[in-house]
């Protein structure tokens, strides 16, 4: 068998080569063709083509695979930590039976009116993206974070001055021992007879109040006990247990927001991110979920773009953040 294996190998070797010239001639004259033109090969220019094709293909899915793992969009709104808002971008202000009014048209420095006076219920709304201050009827100011809502009566009538917050405001309650003011929210009542804090009651984080100055007692809804704060106190509801947590505090971080600026210190990625989400109107998305709960020092200008924002961010070198599409990705 090998012997006829090598002979058959030798006579590969040594036989005559086929003259490829000139059979192309003899084709050439037997088809009418210029015995002068090249052969063509067809066959080459289509594999020639194909293998072009084929490879411009899997050169188009890495990229769209590179560009999916840098920057992982969400399914869904429903995947977003935060998710940005499509209603009317203004502060609003609007009576009771529905009524738009300018902003302009909040009365104050009103006389209270007697008990019983028909008096209307006005409502402030700011967008994401603005605040606003207000001064009420009895001298109250108040400044109201983005995303929040306050009702208030055109003037105080009778032996309180009550309000109802939802969102976040800072006030400096004008001082009056025989009405004190009351703030209501879905969670707890704050009540106060002239003194200044800051009050966050947003749907889905824990609502709190910091005190800065004077004293304020506080009572979850449903409670029939209050709880006395002094300043320098953060107390958190715990709406689960109905009960309030007291954590002495700095209040500076607390009242940065109304000089323009996030402050935040010591605390969690999900509180910074709620913050930027609300401010900047835009989706908030996190590929690990536990990231959420890494805590840091945080501060940025809230008059800057969002962009800078996240450069802000991502310098801390705690994580990594961009923004791209109208979503910041936090991996």
């Amino acid at each position: 068998m090998e012997e006829t294996d090598i002979r058959y190998a030798l006579n590969r070797e040594y036989a005559p080569k086929p003259d490829k010239k000139a059979a192309w001639e003899q084709l050439s004259k037997e088809l009418g063709i210029d015995q002068h033109a090249e052969a063509p090969k067809p066959e080459r220019r289509s594999y020639a083509r194909v293998i072009a094709l084929v490879a411009g293909i899997a050169a188009a899915i890495v990229v769209l695979l590179v560009l999916a793992l840098r920057h992982p969009q969400a399914e869904t709104v429903s995947d977003y930590m935060f998710t940005a808002s499509k209603a009317t971008q203004e502060v609003t202000l609007i009576t009771a039976d529905g009524q738009k009014l300018p902003v302009s048209a909040v009365p104050s420095a009103m006389p209270a009116r007697q008990v019983g006076a028909d008096v209307r219920l006005l409502t402030l709304s700011t967008p994401r993206g603005k605040d606003h201050q207000v001064l009420l009827s009895d001298g109250t100011s108040v400044w109201l974070n983005a995303d929040s809502r306050l009702e208030f009566p055109e003037a105080f009538a009778g032996k309180e001055r009550r309000v109802r917050l939802q969102g976040e405001a800072y006030f400096e309650v004008a001082k009056d021992a025989s009405r004190p003011f009351i703030v209501e929210t879905d969670y707890f009542t704050t009540t106060v007879h002239g003194t200044t804090f800051n009050l966050s009651a947003y749907a889905g984080q824990a609502a709190n109040v910091v005190l800065i100055e004077g004293s304020v007692s506080v009572m979850g809804n449903g409670q029939s006990e209050s709880l006395m704060i002094t300043p320098g106190t953060l107390a958190t509801f715990d709406s689960q247990q109905a009960v309030f947590h007291l954590t002495e505090v700095d209040t500076y971080p607390y009242t940065q927001w109304r000089e323009g600026f996030f402050y935040f210190d010591d605390a969690t990625l999900y509180e910074v991110m709620q913050a930027l989400g609300r401010w900047y109107n835009v989706n908030i998305a996190f590929d690990d979920p536990a990231k959420m709960n890494v805590r840091l020092h945080f501060v940025a200008k809230r008059g800057n773009d969002v962009a800078e924002a996240v450069r802000n961010l991502d310098a801390l070198d705690v994580v990594d953040a961009d923004f791209e599409g109208g979503v910041i990705t936090i991996r």
